[in-house]
């Protein structure tokens, strides 16, 4: 961390011990990507990351006074996230029933690892580096989770050392003893991807349940040193730690944001804009006369508090209904991006969903640091938003237009030349609609940064104007409509074969001018108007009671 970005978390850290609630609220915001990637990595697939990352973010709210340091707050909370990450392995065996739950604690809706692949669009080694880390043990995903972020630039070698109650030099020797199991698990991968399987592995595999382990990964390993054809397979593997310099945070889902915002706040998550190197959290106003919804889950039927069971189940659900990935700022595709408001502000949200499998530069976001500053600035005025019908959601990895639950690799959309430098434009009428001015104000911003004109689309307009004439009618504002409905449900129901889509909503600008310039200013939509893999375009305006209400939806059409 650089010694003004500490300077201004020292400051953050200062007004936030004073009891300076907006403070609280931007630390608490700048530092929620961190935390929950460093437990999500380190609990791949637990339906309790949520739980651990809220007990870490409160606990350290809590203790905030007896932090003499302020500039170390990033290394005593990346600790205290550590702890609990250790808390909860010891809690989960030491539980009853935690055998008979097991099938609970792999929650595939949520794996880390296919929200990581997707979110940042990793692909060749990088993809098969995220995969292996499946076959890791629970300590060496923990240490994982922190040495990832440390090549990602994202944490130092002495805050590594700190969370892990280390010297430098025994992290050192747990660093390359972690390493060597993550180089065996890389070849397990490509082992078990490789086709025509090994006849000599297929045998092998016989017994085998399908679920990556320590015990196979050495077993694979060992085939794979002893094998003449599976030998070749240990070569050629780039050094993960080149791999994953500069990779960007994972995008929290909106739902943490409102269930750590909200508790921190003591009532309502508060509002603002939270870029915090990965996401910003959703802003929600109650409806005259509803109460704000509880963070974290609904109580069950009759008034009953819902079971521990009960609860990962309905979240495993929740999670595995939501079938759009989200935008990750510095990241094109794949991550869930909202435009937080306070009271008076346009609320604007933007999605992407690419294929897992599509090809993208992987560029590196901004440090949670970097923003704690900016999350004490006030937007622009508008409308608030109002709440979503339905629940929040977690995100998972996008699917087909088909509806496979698992993501698969689409042919990259064909490059289109960048429009020359040295061209002179041709003078265009000027565009009259307001669908027209939104589609060339899109195209005017993609001509700067070098990408290809959209072509607007009557069946992107179609799902587009439904989605905002549905908003409109129903009172939600979110991407997923109360029947559970996506964008790339919308699109395909609208008869676009999408190869990747994107969608950007809005509510409250009064001009296209005013819509595209809150657009531009977010991260997570600037990017869907700026990916340069969409070719086409649908706009939909609806003007009524606390509009109007925007949606943008992009695409590409397969074998376009």
């Amino acid at each position: 961390m650089s010694t003004e970005r500490t300077r201004e978390t020292a400051a953050l850290v200062t007004a936030a011990q004073s009891g300076d609630p907006e403070a609280q609220d931007a630390l608490i915001g700048a530092y929620l990507p961190l935390v929950y990637n460093v437990v999500g990595r380190a609990l791949d697939g637990s339906v309790d990351v949520d739980d651990v990352v809220q007990e870490t973010l409160l606990r350290a709210l809590d203790a905030l006074g007896g932090l003499r340091a302020p500039e170390n707050f990033r290394s005593w909370l990346v600790a205290i996230a550590m702890n609990q990450v250790r808390a909860h392995w010891h809690d989960r065996q030491a539980a009853p029933g935690a055998v008979e739950e097991a099938e609970e604690l792999a929650d595939p809706g949520a794996d880390f690892v296919d929200l990581t692949i997707v979110q940042l669009q990793l692909s060749g080694q990088r993809q098969e580096t995220a995969r292996a880390t499946r076959w890791l043990e629970p300590d060496d995903r923990g240490l994982l989770s922190l040495w990832w972020l440390e090549c990602a630039g994202e944490l130092t070698r002495s805050e590594v050392a700190t969370a892990l109650d280390l010297s430098p030099q025994h992290t050192a020797v747990r660093v390359q003893r972690m390493k060597a199991q993550l180089e065996a698990a890389r070849v397990v991968v490509r082992a078990l991807d490789a086709r025509p399987r090994c006849a000599e592995l297929a045998a092998l595999l016989g017994p085998w349940d399908g679920r990556p382990s320590a015990l196979w990964r050495k077993r694979i390993a060992r085939h794979a040193r002893g094998c003449s054809r599976c030998s070749g397979l240990w070569s050629g593997l780039m050094p993960a730690e080149g791999l994953l310099a500069g990779l960007a945070l994972v995008a929290a889902a909106p739902a943490l944001w409102d269930k750590v915002l909200a508790p921190a706040a003591g009532t309502a998550a508060p509002h603002g804009m939270v870029p915090a190197g990965s996401a910003s959290r959703p802003a929600s106003s109650p409806a005259p006369g509803r109460p704000v919804p509880a963070a974290g889950h609904r109580a069950a039927p009759g008034g009953r508090t819902p079971s521990r069971s009960q609860v990962r189940r309905r979240r495993r659900i929740r999670r595995r209904a939501v079938a759009g990935a989200v935008v990750v700022s510095g990241v094109v595709g794949g991550g869930l991006w909202y435009f937080g408001t306070d009271p008076g502000t346009a609320p604007e949200r933007a999605t992407a969903a690419p294929t897992a499998g599509a090809h993208a530069v992987d560029h590196p976001a901004p440090s949670a640091a970097e923003a704690s500053a900016s999350a004490l600035r006030p937007p622009s005025a508008s409308v608030p938003a109002s709440p979503s019908a339905a629940p929040s959601k977690k995100a998972t990895p996008s699917r087909s237009p088909a509806g496979k639950s698992t993501p698969t690799a689409a042919r990259p959309p064909a490059p289109r030349p960048a429009p020359s430098a040295s061209a002179t434009p041709q003078a265009q009428p000027a565009p009259t609609g307001t669908v027209a001015q939104v589609v060339a104000l899109v195209n005017k911003e993609r001509a700067a940064a070098g990408c290809a004109p959209l072509t607007e689309d009557p069946q992107l307009n179609q799902a587009a104007q439904g989605h905002s004439e549905d908003m409109a009618a129903r009172g939600f504002f979110d991407h997923t409509n109360p029947d559970g409905a996506d964008p790339g449900r919308r699109t395909t129901a609208a008869g676009y074969a999408w190869s990747t889509y994107g969608e950007n909503i809005a509510r409250g600008q009064q001009t296209p001018e005013a819509v595209m310039e809150s657009w531009m200013n977010s991260p997570g939509h600037r990017a869907n108007i700026l990916n340069c893999s969409f070719e086409d375009i649908g706009v939909g305006v609806h003007d009524g009671s606390g509009g109007p209400w925007w949606t943008q939806n992009f695409g590409a059409e397969q074998g376009g």
